[in-house]
Order: structure tokens, then sequence, then C-alpha cells
């Protein structure tokens, strides 16, 4: 059961007197200042993020969304299992919430656990309209005890209009925030170690994929404040702790285009739950955060001092923190920064092909199916040889003698049904960077049908990300789940695809109508990686 701890500041993040079956959300438009930057910023009921959402496993809810901008909104229920017209998706499966209106969500609750709900409309999510929710189990029982809870939302707020960052990204490409590119020092000690053959291939080929080995985020520092639960790392956010006792965090990855890899300095984590669902106990050191997914872990502080709980941008630009201490106004110790990683070829499948194949024009190796076949103005790049990536911790982790946590650790806490799988699907991420176009099987969704699946088959999906970039897949209305190994295959509403990585996942779609599928990256989505799935009864489906 969700048990609140005392914080310090921005309380609606954390109080909760106990699971309600009625809420009433009101997204507006606020005048705020966060990280030195003051601008106006859309808010529910009139905070960044949100109220938290506490609702109990099997209850009948309620939740008023009133809409008081000039524009049409929305909001989206992330994980939930619901009935279509409950998911909140614009233009998929309801109208949208017309300025000076009301939509009435209601629901049955099917699911405990840590999740969160935001606008899936334009680029509102990234203005501010998002919020965390926390799910009771229906017996009020969880496997795991603890004596403190605290809900950690990370998220990317815009030092500017998203819509020109967008614009900026569009017409600029991908490039245009990343102050970290390499330069005429790198190529010079890249010629003394690797040679000028191997250097100029791999400059050539970074060239045509309209991309650098420092492009791991499309958007950096330089565009975004870095914020927990909407406030920056200077704000100190501190959450209170009796020492010895186990405290849970529920950090949940609210950004539009960022990933962050978290730690708590000088204290092992227990990882418990993924995405909503709980797992067998994994400890660990650090662990990385894809942008829409959630992981929860416990931590046991007995020293009378204060800890950072700290979260660093997958490219290093920023970071943001909250702080655990046993007195209000105390500071943990802040690491340093570490030194921006670089994305190779190699790791990526990228870097296998002879002198006559450029990264546009190659065949692969191990073909993956649906890929557009020669030259195609959306795909830019064709991974030569896909790659399971499950073991791999990820581009800049690894390497400081911590433990990190890989998908292929995670387990289930119970056994889930396996039933024999009756149909395969094969899907694509792909991309054209200078363009700055994003896609799945080289369609963008404004040229795509609808994906089939039937009610109650047992469906696998395979996945193969063709670019250099992470994307973080979800599907609405169904869970994933992610074959990496183990027997106890965890659930996932948001697979982490790694760049070159091929993996897939098991689905039963449980609930009929159209649902949305697409990269949570929110410029990738409203660049064209976006599809609907149908689910039908089979005997009444088109074909």
């Amino acid at each position: 059961m969700f048990r609140p701890v005392m914080s310090s500041a921005n309380a609606a993040v954390m109080d909760s007197p106990g699971p309600r079956s009625r809420y009433d959300l009101v997204i507006g438009r606020k005048r705020l200042t966060i990280g030195g930057v003051t601008r106006d910023r859309l808010t529910y009921n009139g905070s960044i993020p949100g109220p938290l959402i506490h609702l109990r496993e099997g209850d009948d809810v309620t939740l008023n969304v009133t809409n008081t901008l000039s524009d049409s909104t929305s909001t989206h229920w992330h994980g939930f299992l619901v009935p279509f017209e409950m998911d909140g998706v614009p233009g998929v499966n309801f109208p949208g919430i017309d300025p000076e209106s009301t939509f009435t969500y209601r629901f049955r609750v099917k699911q405990h656990g840590t999740y969160w709900y935001h606008s899936h409309s334009g680029f509102q999510e990234q203005e501010g309209v998002y919020g965390a929710i926390v799910i009771d189990p229906a017996d009020g029982r969880e496997p795991y005890s603890y004596d403190r809870d605290v809900v950690m939302i990370l998220a990317d707020l815009p030092r500017i209009s998203a819509d020109f960052i967008y614009n900026r990204l569009k017409k600029m490409g991908s490039g245009y925030y990343n102050y970290q590119k390499m330069t005429l020092g790198d190529f010079a000690k890249d010629l003394q170690t690797r040679g000028a053959l191997e250097t100029m291939r791999d400059r050539l080929a970074w060239a045509e994929m309209g991309m650098t080995p420092t492009d791991l985020l499309n958007v950096t520092d330089k565009g975004y404040i870095f914020t927990a639960n909407g406030v920056d790392a200077a704000a100190n956010w501190t959450a209170l702790f009796n020492p010895g006792e186990r405290v849970r965090l529920r950090v949940i990855n609210a950004s539009a285009m960022t990933h962050y890899d978290v730690r708590v300095p000088g204290l092992p984590m227990t990882m418990i739950q993924s995405d909503g669902q709980y797992i067998e106990p994994v400890e660990t050191d650090e662990f990385r955060i894809g942008v829409a997914k959630t992981y929860d872990f416990i931590v046991q502080p007995r020293e009378d001092r204060a800890y950072t709980v700290y979260a660093e941008t997958l490219d290093r630009s920023g970071f943001a923190r909250i702080t655990l201490a046993p007195r209000p106004g105390m500071e943990g110790p802040l690491p340093a920064q570490r030194k921006r990683p670089l994305r190779s070829l190699e790791e990526t499948g990228m870097g296998m092909m002879d002198d006559s194949l450029a990264p546009s024009g190659g065949m692969m190796r191990d073909p993956a199916p649906n890929m557009p076949k020669g030259n195609d103005v959306n795909v830019a790049m064709r991974t030569m040889k896909p790659q399971d990536r499950m073991a791999d911790p990820g581009v800049g982790l690894g390497d400081d003698g911590w433990r990190v946590l890989t998908e292929n650790q995670l387990r289930s806490y119970r056994r889930l049904p396996s039933p024999p799988v009756e149909r395969e699907l094969w899907i694509n991420m792909t991309t054209n960077m200078t363009r700055y176009i994003f896609s799945f099987d080289g369609k963008k969704f404004s040229d795509a049908d609808k994906i089939q699946f039937y009610l109650g088959e047992r469906l696998r999906l395979h996945m193969f990300n063709q670019s250099m970039m992470a994307h973080p897949i979800h599907l609405h209305g169904m869970w994933m789940e992610l074959e990496n190994g183990q027997s106890k295959r965890p659930r996932q509403h948001t697979v982490f695809v790694k760049p070159g990585q091929k993996l897939s996942v098991l689905i039963t779609p449980v609930e009929m109508g159209d649902w949305a599928f697409h990269c949570h990256m929110l410029y990738h989505f409203h660049s064209g990686m976006f599809r609907v799935v149908n689910v039908a009864h089979k005997e009444f489906a088109s074909r």
C-alpha cells in the first residue's frame, strides 16, 4: 500500500490521504519560473507535475478532465488496461477535449503499481501536462516491505517553445542542439590510433546518416531544463527518512526526449518493479530509464546523512536529482558528471560492411522483413547485422566499476501463462536523420495502414531498430512480454529498443478497438514513428 513520505517541497507529488475513486483535473496555462526560466507553461490543477492520482485495483473510478486552454487537449493513462474509448488518444479512439469542456473517463482499474498520465495532444505533454499514478493492490498485499514511499518523476521542460525546438530539428537536422560534436583534434587522434582507411570509412558512414557519434539525444541542456518533481537540481527537492528505514522510490520518466541514468551514490538499489509490474529482486548500482518507462527500487539508508538520487542524462549534458535526508535543509553530495560517451558503428551493427556498401544502400546480411528495398527517402540507414543486446547496459554504462541493470536480468515476480504463438509479425524502426523523418518499415503514419491484431490471439512481434538512436516503443491497451532469455518474461508497456537491436515480445490483445503504437520520444512520434493497431474478432475483421 502506498505510504506517502513527508517532503519539503512540491507536496502535490507526494501527498495522498489514501486511494480515491474520483479525481477532477483541470488543464490550464500558468506563468512559472523553473530552473531560472520564466515562461507560460501548461499544467494540471496549476502545478507541474499534476496531482498524484492514488487508486486501488478493482475500483471503478471517475476522472474528470476539464480543458481551459484555447486548443483541444486530452489525457492518456499510460500503461493502463482500459476500454479503447477511455484511452485518450485524439484521432485514434476519441475526438479530444474541446476548449471550455469536460471529458469524463470511467473505467475499472485492472492492475496495480506505478504508472503516470499525460496529454496526448501536440507537444502539451512536454510543456508540463503530466503526473504520477500509484495504484494499491486490491488485497493491500505487496511482495516487498518498505517504510517510506517516494515518487520521483523526471522530465525535460523546454527552455523555449516546444514547437520552436521541433522546428529547428526539422529544418536544421538532429545535430542542431548537439554542442558536443567531434573536433579536428578528435579526427587527428583517430588517424593515429585507427589508421586513415578505417577513420575515413567511419566519418563517411556517419556523414551519410546525418549523425555524429555524439548525437545520443536530439535535444541537450541547450534546449531543456532537466527536472525532478517539477524543479531543477538546484532547488534540492527533499524527501525525509529515519535512518534504517527502507525507502521505496518510484521513478517515472515523463520526459519528451531524454533518457536518464539513475543511481544513489553510497547505496545499493534493490529493483522491485518495472513498468508497474513486480519483478524478482535485483540488486544493482545504476539503471537506465528510457522515456515513458517506470522503475521502482528500495534503498535502506542507515547513516544519519543526506543521500542524492542522481539522474544523469544519457548524453551527460545535464542531470536532475532529489535528496533523501533525515532532516530538512540537508544536501547530499553531487557526483561529478561523467565524460560524454561516443556511439560506435560496431556496437550497433553498422560497422560490418565492405567497401562497396554505404549505409543507405547496403543489403543486410541478417535481413529483417518489411524493410524497403533500395533507396527510400524515409530510410537513410540499414543495420547490417541486428543484434541481441539484452545483456548490454548501453552506451556510456558499464565501465565505472559498479553494477548496471540490464534487460536480461528482469524476471517477472510470478510466472505468466504461455499459450502457443499463433502468428508472428515484424516491424522495423527506420529513420532519415538529415530530414528528421522517423517511421516504421519506412512508412510514415500518414502513408501507413493499420496493423491488424485479433482479440485473444497469441502474437510474437519482432522489432528491429534500423537506426543509431534508442527508441522507447509504447503499445497502448495491452502488455508486451519481453522475450529476454528468462522463463519468467517481464511485462512491459514501453520497450526500450537500443540502436541496432533486434528483440521480440509476446502479446495477447485483451480489448477491442483502435490502439496507438509509437515511439514515445515525442518528436520521433510526431515525425512519423506512429501506427494504429486495430484489435477485432478474427471472424469479423476486414481483410
